[in-house]
Protein backbone atom coordinates (compact mmCIF):
# COMPACT_ATOMS: atom_id res chain seq x y z
CA UNK A 1 0.00 0.00 0.00
CA UNK A 2 1.30 3.65 -0.84
CA UNK A 3 1.31 6.17 1.75
CA UNK A 4 2.73 9.95 1.57
CA UNK A 5 4.79 11.83 4.41
CA UNK A 6 4.36 15.70 5.00
CA UNK A 7 7.38 17.12 5.34
CA UNK A 8 7.37 21.18 7.87
CA UNK A 9 10.85 23.48 7.51
CA UNK A 10 11.65 26.17 9.56
CA UNK A 11 8.23 28.06 9.16
CA UNK A 12 8.16 26.13 5.45
CA UNK A 13 11.35 26.92 4.00
CA UNK A 14 13.65 24.31 3.31
CA UNK A 15 17.75 25.02 2.66
CA UNK A 16 19.32 23.69 -0.03
CA UNK A 17 21.22 21.13 1.50
CA UNK A 18 17.47 20.05 2.96
CA UNK A 19 15.80 19.76 0.12
CA UNK A 20 19.15 17.51 -1.53
CA UNK A 21 18.78 15.06 1.45
CA UNK A 22 15.02 15.13 0.56
CA UNK A 23 14.97 14.72 -2.87
CA UNK A 24 17.67 11.33 -2.53
CA UNK A 25 15.27 10.22 0.03
CA UNK A 26 12.25 10.37 -2.14
CA UNK A 27 14.64 8.90 -5.18
CA UNK A 28 15.64 6.18 -2.78
CA UNK A 29 12.09 5.06 -1.52
CA UNK A 30 10.60 5.27 -4.71
CA UNK A 31 8.30 8.99 -4.25
CA UNK A 32 7.79 11.80 -5.58
CA UNK A 33 7.64 15.51 -4.97
CA UNK A 34 3.84 17.66 -4.32
CA UNK A 35 3.60 21.11 -2.75
CA UNK A 36 0.67 21.23 -0.29
CA UNK A 37 -0.86 23.58 1.99
CA UNK A 38 0.98 22.21 5.54
CA UNK A 39 4.39 21.81 3.43
CA UNK A 40 5.73 19.37 0.95
CA UNK A 41 5.08 16.15 0.70
CA UNK A 42 6.97 13.06 -0.46
CA UNK A 43 4.29 10.73 -1.86
CA UNK A 44 4.06 7.38 -3.69
CA UNK A 45 6.26 5.51 -0.86
CA UNK A 46 5.70 2.29 0.91
CA UNK A 47 3.53 2.13 3.58
CA UNK A 48 6.31 0.09 5.07
CA UNK A 49 9.17 2.35 4.40
CA UNK A 50 7.82 5.54 5.93
CA UNK A 51 8.82 4.79 9.51
CA UNK A 52 12.43 4.84 8.06
CA UNK A 53 12.24 7.22 5.39
CA UNK A 54 10.91 9.88 8.44
CA UNK A 55 14.01 8.33 10.63
CA UNK A 56 16.52 9.90 8.10
CA UNK A 57 15.05 13.22 7.50
CA UNK A 58 18.03 15.56 7.84
CA UNK A 59 18.41 18.00 10.58
CA UNK A 60 15.61 21.14 10.88
CA UNK A 61 13.08 18.61 8.70
CA UNK A 62 10.27 17.13 10.82
CA UNK A 63 6.65 15.64 9.70
CA UNK A 64 3.64 18.02 10.26
CA UNK A 65 1.55 16.75 13.07
CA UNK A 66 -2.46 17.19 11.77
CA UNK A 67 -3.84 18.50 15.65
CA UNK A 68 -2.20 21.51 16.87
CA UNK A 69 -0.51 24.46 15.46
CA UNK A 70 0.85 22.82 12.28
CA UNK A 71 1.48 24.96 9.57
CA UNK A 72 3.48 28.24 9.63
CA UNK A 73 3.71 29.86 5.89
CA UNK A 74 5.77 33.50 5.60
CA UNK A 75 6.44 34.94 2.52
CA UNK A 76 10.12 37.22 2.05
CA UNK A 77 8.34 40.55 3.06
CA UNK A 78 10.26 43.90 2.77
CA UNK A 79 13.71 44.00 1.96
CA UNK A 80 13.54 40.32 -0.02
CA UNK A 81 10.62 41.60 -2.30
CA UNK A 82 9.56 45.22 -4.08
CA UNK A 83 6.36 45.26 -3.42
CA UNK A 84 6.75 44.15 1.07
CA UNK A 85 5.47 46.84 3.45
CA UNK A 86 6.81 44.70 6.54
CA UNK A 87 9.79 42.39 7.32
CA UNK A 88 8.05 39.00 7.86
CA UNK A 89 11.09 36.66 8.66
CA UNK A 90 11.40 37.98 12.80
CA UNK A 91 7.69 37.26 13.27
CA UNK A 92 7.47 33.97 11.44
CA UNK A 93 10.87 33.00 13.28
CA UNK A 94 9.03 33.80 16.82
CA UNK A 95 5.98 31.84 15.78
CA UNK A 96 7.95 28.93 15.01
CA UNK A 97 10.08 28.22 17.82
CA UNK A 98 7.44 29.40 20.35
CA UNK A 99 4.55 27.93 19.10
CA UNK A 100 4.93 25.41 16.13
CA UNK A 101 3.76 21.83 17.29
CA UNK A 102 2.10 23.23 20.10
CA UNK A 103 -1.22 21.08 21.32
CA UNK A 104 -4.68 22.51 20.36
CA UNK A 105 -8.28 21.27 20.14
CA UNK A 106 -8.23 20.86 16.21
CA UNK A 107 -4.98 21.98 13.52
CA UNK A 108 -4.15 26.07 13.49
CA UNK A 109 -2.89 27.29 10.75
CA UNK A 110 -0.71 30.53 10.94
CA UNK A 111 0.29 33.35 7.34
CA UNK A 112 2.54 35.74 7.76
CA UNK A 113 2.21 38.60 4.37
CA UNK A 114 4.38 41.38 3.82
CA UNK A 115 2.17 43.00 1.88
CA UNK A 116 -1.75 42.86 1.09
CA UNK A 117 -0.79 40.68 -2.23
CA UNK A 118 -1.35 37.89 0.14
CA UNK A 119 0.99 35.15 -1.45
CA UNK A 120 0.72 32.99 1.38
CA UNK A 121 -3.00 33.04 1.24
CA UNK A 122 -2.91 34.13 5.16
CA UNK A 123 -6.58 35.49 5.34
CA UNK A 124 -7.87 31.87 5.38
CA UNK A 125 -5.43 30.95 7.64
CA UNK A 126 -6.44 30.86 11.16
CA UNK A 127 -4.33 33.57 12.27
CA UNK A 128 -3.61 35.58 9.77
CA UNK A 129 -1.02 38.80 9.50
CA UNK A 130 -0.88 40.93 6.29
CA UNK A 131 1.53 43.85 6.29
CA UNK A 132 0.82 47.58 5.52
CA UNK A 133 2.82 50.81 5.17
CA UNK A 134 1.13 51.28 8.52
CA UNK A 135 2.01 47.85 10.50
CA UNK A 136 0.30 44.24 10.65
CA UNK A 137 -3.24 43.90 10.04
CA UNK A 138 -4.31 40.73 11.76
CA UNK A 139 -7.20 38.51 10.81
CA UNK A 140 -8.53 35.61 12.54
CA UNK A 141 -10.78 32.36 12.06
CA UNK A 142 -9.77 32.37 8.23
CA UNK A 143 -10.63 28.22 6.78
CA UNK A 144 -10.40 26.72 3.54
CA UNK A 145 -12.48 23.49 2.98
CA UNK A 146 -16.44 22.77 2.36
CA UNK A 147 -16.91 26.29 3.90
CA UNK A 148 -14.48 28.68 3.16
CA UNK A 149 -14.25 31.36 5.04
CA UNK A 150 -11.95 34.71 5.47
CA UNK A 151 -10.60 35.49 8.62
CA UNK A 152 -12.23 38.42 10.93
CA UNK A 153 -10.07 41.57 10.87
CA UNK A 154 -9.09 41.47 15.29
CA UNK A 155 -6.29 44.50 15.03
CA UNK A 156 -4.43 47.41 12.11
CA UNK A 157 -0.98 49.12 12.42
CA UNK A 158 0.44 46.50 14.65
CA UNK A 159 4.65 46.43 15.04
CA UNK A 160 5.97 43.06 15.01
CA UNK A 161 6.61 43.21 18.85
CA UNK A 162 2.33 43.68 19.35
CA UNK A 163 1.61 40.96 16.69
CA UNK A 164 4.17 38.75 18.82
CA UNK A 165 2.07 39.53 22.05
CA UNK A 166 -1.15 39.21 20.08
CA UNK A 167 -0.06 35.75 18.79
CA UNK A 168 0.70 34.74 21.86
CA UNK A 169 -2.34 36.07 23.35
CA UNK A 170 -4.66 34.03 20.33
CA UNK A 171 -2.76 30.59 20.55
CA UNK A 172 -2.86 30.47 24.43
CA UNK A 173 -6.22 31.41 24.51
CA UNK A 174 -6.98 28.66 21.81
CA UNK A 175 -5.10 26.11 23.77
CA UNK A 176 -7.23 26.36 26.95
CA UNK A 177 -10.83 27.40 25.35
CA UNK A 178 -11.18 25.35 22.27
CA UNK A 179 -13.48 22.28 22.28
CA UNK A 180 -12.61 18.87 20.80
CA UNK A 181 -11.90 19.85 16.60
CA UNK A 182 -13.56 23.47 16.57
CA UNK A 183 -11.23 25.40 14.98
CA UNK A 184 -10.19 28.94 15.87
CA UNK A 185 -13.16 30.71 13.91
CA UNK A 186 -15.95 29.09 15.92
CA UNK A 187 -14.20 29.43 18.87
CA UNK A 188 -14.54 33.35 17.95
CA UNK A 189 -18.09 33.31 17.28
CA UNK A 190 -18.65 31.07 20.84
CA UNK A 191 -16.60 33.11 23.08
CA UNK A 192 -16.05 36.49 21.13
CA UNK A 193 -12.55 38.20 20.45
CA UNK A 194 -9.97 38.06 23.13
CA UNK A 195 -7.93 40.73 22.28
CA UNK A 196 -10.87 43.07 23.22
CA UNK A 197 -9.97 45.68 25.68
CA UNK A 198 -6.11 44.43 25.93
CA UNK A 199 -3.28 46.98 25.08
CA UNK A 200 -0.73 45.23 23.06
Amino acid sequence: MKTSVILHGLHNEFSLEQMKACIELAEKYGGSFRHVVTGLQITGIEKEDKEQLISELPEGVTTVIHRGVNSLIACVGKGHCKNGQMETQELADYVERKHYGRKTSHKCKIGISGCGRNCPDAMVKDIAFIGTSHGFMLAVGGTTGIKPEAGKILARNLSVEQAKKAVDILVDWYAENGEPRERMGKLLVRLGNPLEGLEL
